[in-house]
C-alpha cells in the first residue's frame, strides 16, 4: 500500500490513557479515542474511533505550516473495517550443525577407523555476508565462501596388532577435534572461534564417575543505571566472588552470583548507593519502592543588569540574588551562574511547559529540559533468590618430589603456590621422596540435568619443572559413549544509531556453516571410497522480525503525512526537535488495522452522485510484549461493530 494511504506509529509509552482527549497524550504515547467526542474509549461502545499519538509541544520551531498538533488517523467506522492483524516480533537465530552425535540420535557418532596415518580430516565452509565482509568483496559476482581443512592427529596404533575394523575411542576424537578447532586462525590472524563456537556432545550408557561439588546460582533484581558503575557497586558489596549482569529489563538489572551450595545465599543487598534512577513506566507511582518522583523541569537562564550598589563578591550574596530572581519568576529552584560587573545570570527551573516572560530589563532564554527522575527517599534491601543448582567435577593430581634433605618436605611451599588443598600423601624415608595430592575442580559447571556433561580440567602448572599427573583409574569419560561436536555460528546484530540511520547500511546477515568429512575438491576421487561421519543441521538460520531499525524506516515514511520530513543533517534534526523515540536495536510487535473511508461522509465533495472510497492501513508498533492494552481496545471495538472480523496472526513485518 502506498505511503499516502498508510499511517505508522511506534509507541514509546506502552500504556493507553483511560480518560482525557488527544491533547492529554504524553510524547510518543498511543491512545484510542471516540471518533465523535474525542474522549478516550475502551472500544466497547464506540461507533467510530481514531488512533492518535502524542507529539512534543513545539509550536514555532518547526516553521511554516507546522504547528503543535497530535498525529491522528482518519476516523475509523466499525462497519468499514476490512481486517485486523498482528505480527509478533521474534529475534534472529544462528545456525547449528553437528559432526557425529547430534545430541539425540545415538546411532550417529564420531566413528573413525584406526589407520596408519593416525589422523582424521574434516572441512568446514563459512558463507554469507560476514564472509564477504571478511574477504573485502560482495556477493554480486559470486556467493562468498571460505573453506578450512582440519587434520586432527590421533593416538598411534600398535603396528604389530590387527586393527582392521577397529575404531578410535570417540571421546578421544571429539576432544582432539575441539582442541584443533580452537587453535585455528584465519584471515587477519583472527581465531575461527570468533565466528564459530565448537563444543563437545556426549551420551554414555554409564556417566562419568568423577566426584562432584554442588553449586547454587543466585539472582538479584534491583533498579539501577544498568551501567558499569552499577555493576561495580554490586560487586564491591561481595568481594572475592564473580558477579555478572544477566539481563536488563526497563530500569531493572538482574545480577547472578554462583556460590558453593554449602555456603548458603549471600547477604541481602542495600541499594543505598543508587540515590537516583530513571522513571519506571510499570511502577504505579512512576518510581520503584523507596523512591519519589521528581518531575521534568524546563531550565531557563535569566540575565539581569546590575546596579552599581549590587555586591556579588561572596557566595551568600550570590545565593540571595538567585533566590530573589527565583521568587520574582515563581520558579521551583534556582542556581547562580555568573556575573561580569554589568549583568548577572541565574539558572531557573520551572514545570515543563511554563511560559516565562522576561521582567524589567531581563533577558530569559530556555536552555533545555531536565528529564523526570526517581530520587531515593528510603534505602531498601533486596534478598538474593536461588535460581538453579549446578555441579562441578573433581579430579585428583599427584606430584612426587625428592626432598632436599630427609628432615623436611615441600608441603608449605606447594600450599603457598597451589593453595591449602595440597596434602602430603606419603614419604619414603629410605629414598627421601614425598608424594603430594591436589584435587582441582573442572573449569565448567553442569547446570543442565538433561544433558551428559563433558568435563574440562586445567592441569596444574608444573612445580620446578616437575609435572602433576592424574591419579590412575580416575577418568572424565563414561562407558560406551557416542560423541559429536556441535558447531554454532555467530549471530550478532549491528548496533544502530539514529544519528546515522540513513547514512550507514545497518543491514546484517547471519553466518552460514556447512561440515563435511569428504574433500570438497571435485578432482579428489578418493572420497568415493571413504566412509562419512554424519553431519546434521539441528538449527537453521532464522531472520529477525520487528527490529526497531526497520520500524524506524516505516515511521519516517509515514511522518511525511504530518509535514514532518526526515532531514539528513543530524544537527538540523536536533534543532527542530525531531526524535523518533524508537529503540533501533529493540524488537517491536506490529498491529495492522485496515479500513475504508468515504470522503463524502466526512464533508468531502459528493462526486456528482458517485461514491468514492479510500482504503487506509494503520500500523501501530509496540515494544515486544507491551501492546496488550491496545490489542484489547481495538479487538473490543472490532468485535462490537464488525463481529465477522477477527484478529489474525501474520508472518512478517
Amino acid at each position: 500500500m502506498v505511503n499516502s494511504y498508510r499511517y505508522v506509529f511506534a509507541a514509546s509509552i506502552p500504556d493507553l490513557p483511560t480518560s482525557g482527549t488527544t491533547v492529554d497524550l504524553g510524547i510518543g504515547q498511543i491512545g484510542v479515542f471516540d471518533g465523535k467526542t474525542y474522549q478516550a474509549t475502551s472500544g466497547v461502545t464506540a461507533k467510530s474511533i481514531i488512533v492518535a499519538q502524542g507529539t512534543p509541544e513545539e509550536k514555532w520551531i518547526q516553521g511554516v505550516a507546522k504547528a503543535d498538533f497530535t498525529y491522528k488517523s482518519d476516523p475509523i467506522k466499525g462497519g468499514l473495517v476490512k481486517s485486523w492483524k498482528r505480527s509478533l516480533a521474534t529475534k534472529g537465530q544462528n545456525m547449528i550443525t553437528t559432526l557425529g552425535f547430534d545430541g539425540v540420535d545415538t546411532t550417529k557418532g564420531l566413528t573413525v577407523s584406526q589407520n596408519a596415518d593416525n589422523n582424521f580430516t574434516f572441512w568446514i565452509t563459512l558463507s554469507g555476508t560476514p564472509v564477504a565482509n571478511l574477504l573485502g568483496n560482495t556477493p554480486e559476482s559470486h556467493y562468498a565462501t571460505w573453506t578450512e581443512q582440519f587434520t586432527v592427529q590421533l593416538p598411534c596404533i600398535d603396528q604389530c596388532a590387527d586393527s582392521c575394523g577397529a575404531f578410535y575411542d570417540q571421546n578421544i576424537v571429539a576432544d582432539a577435534v575441539v582442541a584443533e578447532f580452537g587453535k585455528r586462525k584465519i584471515i587477519g590472524g583472527q581465531f575461527i572461534t570468533d565466528y564459530v563456537k565448537a563444543t563437545k556432545l556426549i551420551s554414555c550408557e554409564t556417566p562419568s564417575g568423577l566426584p562432584t561439588v554442588s553449586y547454587t546460582v543466585y539472582t538479584l533484581t534491583i533498579p539501577d543505571g544498568g551501567d558499569q558503575f552499577a555493576l561495580g557497586k554490586v560487586q564491591s558489596e561481595y568481594p572475592g566472588v564473580d558477579i555478572k549482569r544477566a539481563k536488563r529489563v526497563g530500569i531493572y538489572s538482574t545480577y547472578e552470583i554462583t556460590l558453593l551450595t554449602t555456603d548458603g545465599a549471600p547477604a541481602s543487598f542495600s541499594n543505598s548507593g543508587f540515590p537516583v534512577v530513571a522513571t519506571c513506566s510499570e511502577c504505579p507511582s512512576g518510581c520503584p519502592t523507596g523512591y519519589t518522583l521528581t518531575t521534568a523541569q524546563d531550565v531557563w537562564v535569566v540575565s539581569r543588569p546590575l546596579s552599581g550598589a549590587t555586591d556579588l563578591n561572596d557566595s551568600a550574596a550570590r545565593t540571595a540574588y538567585a533566590e530573589t530572581l527565583e521568587a520574582a519568576y515563581s520558579a521551583t529552584a534556582s542556581e547562580f551562574l555568573s556575573y561580569n560587573g554589568a549583568t548577572a545570570s541565574v539558572k531557573l527551573y520551572f514545570a515543563t511547559g511554563t511560559d516565562v516572560i522576561a521582567l524589567l530589563s531581563d533577558s530569559a532564554v530556555q536552555i533545555g529540559t531536565n528529564e523526570a527522575i526517581c530520587t531515593q527517599t528510603t534505602p531498601t534491601t533486596t534478598a538474593w533468590v536461588s535460581c538453579r543448582t549446578c555441579t562441578a567435577a573433581e579430579k585428583t593430581f599427584v606430584l612426587t618430589i625428592k626432598n632436599t634433605d630427609c628432615g623436611g618436605t615441600y608441603l608449605t611451599e606447594l600450599q603457598a603456590i597451589y593453595g591449602d588443598d595440597v596434602t602430603l600423601l606419603s614419604t619414603n624415608s629410605d629414598t627421601c621422596t614425598s608424594q603430594y595430592s591436589l584435587t582441582i575442580e573442572s573449569d565448567n559447571k553442569d547446570c543442565d540435568n538433561c544433558d551428559q556433561v563433558y568435563w574440562n580440567f586445567l592441569t596444574p602448572q608444573p612445580f620446578q619443572g616437575l609435572v602433576w599427573t592424574e591419579v590412575q583409574g580416575e577418568t572424565g569419560y563414561g562407558i560406551d559413549c557416542v560423541t559429536g561436536v556441535k558447531f554454532e555460528s555467530i549471530y550478532e546484530q549491528r548496533k544502530t544509531k539514529e544519528c546515522f540511520l540513513k547514512q550507514v547500511a545497518y543491514e546484517y546477515e547471519p553466518l552460514f556453516i556447512s561440515l563435511s568429512t569428504r574433500n570438497p575438491d571435485p578432482n579428489n576421487y578418493s572420497v568415493l571410497c571413504e566412509t562419512d561421519v554424519p553431519t546434521t543441521v539441528v538449527q537453521n538460520v532464522k531472520y529477525p522480525k520487528g527490529v526497531g531499525r526497520i520500524v524506524a524506516d516505516q515511521v519516517i515514511a509515514s511522518n511525511y503525512q504530518f509535514n514532518q520530513q526526515w532531514r539528513k543533517n543530524p544537527a538540523e534534526r536536533d534543532a527542530l526537535a525531531y526524535e523518533l523515540g524508537i529503540n533501533l536495536d529493540g524488537f517491536y510487535d506490529q498491529y495492522i488495522l485496515e479500513f475504508v473511508t468515504i470522503p463524502s461522509e466526512s464533508g468531502g465533495v459528493s462526486g456528482f452522485g458517485v461514491t468514492h472510497s479510500q482504503t487506509f492501513e494503520l500500523s501501530v508498533f509496540f515494544p515486544q510484549g507491551t501492546g496488550n492494552q491496545y490489542e484489547s481496545v481495538i479487538t473490543a471495538f472490532v468485535a462490537s461493530q464488525a463481529p465477522a472480523i477477527v484478529l489474525e496472526d501474520i508472518g512478517t513485518i
